[in-house]
């Protein structure tokens, strides 16, 4: 769930003073998996937090406490994100490594990779994200920024330290540059 509805200055406040709640439900709620694609700690605070922020966008004050109320609402929504995940994890290959060190997809022999086409890629990309570097402000640009560092092998808390910042805020600058890259006809054109 996105929407781009602003929160009031009460709104960003009642966010602002519950975010040990995401940390929380987490922590009490969800199994985090680092080792599995979206179920890292990162990855489930920064969802969380969208959902604090759609709690206190839909807060009734008459109805209940905030913390009661925004607890249910995050952590309906990262359940509803995990049950997400686990279906977009059904459709994914397991690398494994067989019994001689050889790599195996879901069982299956898998070839090597060519390392030299890999590098011309990774160049490729590089420089298909400089170039849409230039053309972007403010958020966008800090999240191709930070694609580029991600692609060069940098974590998301690594990038955080770089820029002084919550790893969260990092999440949300990738986030916003793939949705504007991803609207980008030159930009998607050469990936082709």
């Amino acid at each position: 769930m996105r929407w781009n509805i602003p929160l009031t200055s009460r709104q960003q406040e009642l966010v602002e003073n519950n975010l040990s709640l995401v940390y929380w439900v987490i922590t009490e709620s969800i199994h985090v998996n680092e080792t599995i694609y979206g179920f890292g700690y990162e990855d489930l605070y920064q969802e969380g937090c969208i959902w604090l922020c759609h709690a206190a966008a839909t807060y009734d004050p008459a109805r209940s406490r905030f913390p009661t109320y925004a607890k249910k609402i995050v952590r309906n929504g990262l359940l509803s994100y995990c049950r997400q995940m686990c279906s977009v994890q059904r459709r994914l290959t397991y690398l494994t490594v067989g019994t001689d060190g050889e790599l195996l997809a879901d069982g299956e022999l898998l070839t090597p990779p060519d390392n030299f086409n890999i590098q011309i890629s990774m160049i490729e990309t590089l420089d298909l994200l400089a170039y849409a570097e230039k053309k972007y402000r403010g958020v966008t640009r800090l999240g191709i920024k930070a694609l580029k560092l991600k692609l060069k092998g940098m974590s998301v808390s690594e990038i955080a330290v770089l820029y002084h910042v919550p790893p969260p805020h990092v999440g949300a600058w990738i986030s916003r540059a793939t949705q504007k890259l991803r609207k980008d006809t030159p930009f998607l054109s050469g990936l082709l």
